[in-house]
């Protein structure tokens, strides 16, 4: 779905309180009407921010929602964007899409807490917006570290079970 807006705002509720993000389409138009398509179908609703790693990320992006349409569209990937003739830096706040490879940018997207030159080498790690207030409320988010094997962070698989893993091994 394209939007015709060029920056959108979302402002995500936490348990430790708001963020307010800034999106940007000309920044990546593929990444930016996904992220915007999947806010506005409310598929982010009540999940959780499942791999906090100090001085490192936050991420979040698996869906608890019951409509299936939903789920699949969240596990659909979208094209990498152009590359752009300046790289947008990952500054502390900055959003992206996570990937693994080549056009495999789903649902999941992760806040920077950091500056880092290791970001944004490839395609898929395209910025897509900023946190813009409350960027201080994800650096308290509380964290099991990353997944594992580098970790004791919840198992990536077994949330898209659903929210009891993460909140009766999480709490």
């Amino acid at each position: 779905m394209a939007h015709v807006e060029e920056t959108a705002t979302v402002v995500c509720g936490t348990t430790k309180g708001d963020l307010e993000l800034e999106l940007h389409r000309a920044w990546s138009p593929h990444g930016y009407d996904r992220a915007v398509d999947l806010f506005e179908r409310g598929y982010y609703d009540h999940t959780h921010f499942f791999r906090a790693v100090p001085n490192f990320l936050v991420q979040f992006g698996i869906t608890y929602s019951a409509d299936p349409n939903l789920v699949q569209l969240g596990r659909s990937t979208i094209p990498d964007d152009p590359q752009l003739p300046h790289k947008i830096p990952f500054e502390p706040g900055t959003i992206s899409f996570a990937g693994g490879g080549p056009n495999s940018r789903t649902s999941q997207l992760f806040i920077a807490y950091r500056g880092a030159s290791s970001f944004g080498q490839e395609l898929w790690e395209t910025p897509i917006g900023k946190v813009v207030g409350g960027f201080e409320h994800a650096l308290d988010f509380y964290s099991y570290g990353d997944m594992p094997p580098w970790g004791a962070g919840p198992v990536q698989g077994k949330i898209h079970g659903g929210r009891e893993y993460i909140d009766q091994e999480f709490p």
